[in-house]
């Protein structure tokens, strides 16, 4: 496999992971103050539209995980037991 199909299929991975807290988040509007709501979706659009470039960064998995962990813990969303499918470790 070819080192950019390989990167894709990260960027990929990580991208989706971003989605499902995006999509957690929406769930969760009620529980912030709105501006607090509209900053981290901004956050999560921006890292979910330019994953490509963020794939580009030499440390990128490192990156990219630190970042999910960053928005999981205001998601919580590993530690739903709501719907495991959504879990994401």
């Amino acid at each position: 496999m070819g080192v950019d199909k390989r990167k894709k299929q990260i960027s990929d991975f990580y991208r989706e992971e971003f989605a499902r807290h995006k999509s957690r988040l929406a769930f969760q509007r009620s529980f912030f103050a709105e501006q607090t709501y509209e900053e981290i979706e901004t956050v999560l659009n921006k890292i979910i539209e330019e994953m490509d470039k963020i794939s580009d960064v030499d440390n990128f998995d490192e990156l990219a995980s630190h970042l999910l962990y960053r928005i999981d813990v205001v998601t919580s969303l590993s530690a739903s037991k709501l719907d495991p499918s959504y879990r994401v470790h």
